[in-house]
């Protein structure tokens, strides 16, 4: 298999699978959304869902490719089922002023795709292929968790690093990096529909273009890092208070970032 397609893979199928879980999540909190404000929110929401299975697997051994293929199917499959493939069917958001809409998507068009390909290449920043990457290959390599007491690293919180096994499995490091990628992208996306949930589209734009073209925020999210992420997790984590959302599911926000 090419590379650029098993990195691609890899990564698809991670998200694919926590995007499922997350819409079906969101059903079952019957928060009134817009179509916008599902896609994004399921990403997220599904997140600490699909990290929590890959932590269970590595707790019992059981991370082997067929295992996660065969999880993977069984989510998506559950998800078809439940109807979380439909088109959102909930209402739309204020459109944002022509100027506005022309800049924002002319530019994130331009950042996405800069940072795609650079999440896709070799994977050469010092903590993600050093320890982020380190940690998951050697769980990977051991079908499961292992005891690590020579780095003081392995004793941070690696929720990411569960999303990062699953896409390791298929496209190796890379993979992982556009995983994390996919975080960096959604943040302003998050930002922007806040600003046009609360009646300020301008300002939700410039919020997303400030935070998409930091040079410190695109370096950091397209590498196997986690800043990005949890700045967009952590987001989410405003939006969902301020649109009511259960506290449980919150609280399951908090607990992953």
């Amino acid at each position: 298999m090419p590379k650029a397609l098993s990195v691609l893979s890899g990564a698809g199928f991670t998200l694919l699978c926590a995007w499922a879980l997350g819409r079906m999540l969101l059903k079952r909190t019957r928060l009134e959304l817009a179509s916008e404000e599902q896609q994004l929110l399921a990403l997220v929401c599904g997140a600490p869902l699909l990290s929590l299975l890959a932590t269970a697997l590595c707790a019992v051994h059981g991370v082997y490719d067929a295992a996660l293929l065969a999880a993977g199917a069984l989510i998506l499959a559950a998800a078809w089922r439940d109807g979380a493939f439909r088109r959102g069917t909930g209402e739309r958001l204020p459109p944002l002023p022509r100027l506005w809409r022309w800049l924002f998507w002319s530019v994130f068009a331009v950042y996405g795709v800069s940072a795609l390909l650079a999440a896709m290449a070799p994977e050469i920043s010092p903590d993600g292929s050093g320890y982020h990457l380190g940690f998951v290959s050697r769980y990977y390599r051991a079908h499961g968790f292992v005891r690590i007491d020579t780095n003081m690293y392995a004793g941070l919180s690696q929720g990411l690093e569960m999303l990062f096994l699953w896409a390791f499995a298929f496209g190796r490091h890379s993979a992982a990096a556009v995983v994390h990628c996919a975080f960096y992208l959604s943040a302003p996306l998050l930002m922007l529909r806040f600003g046009q949930r609360f009646g300020a589209p301008a300002a939700g734009a410039a919020a997303g273009l400030f935070f998409l073209c930091a040079p410190v925020a695109l370096i950091d999210g397209t590498s196997a890092y986690t800043d990005a992420a949890v700045a967009c997790v952590a987001f989410a984590v405003v939006y969902l208070t301020e649109r009511e959302a259960p506290p449980w599911l919150a609280g399951l926000m908090c607990g992953f970032a």
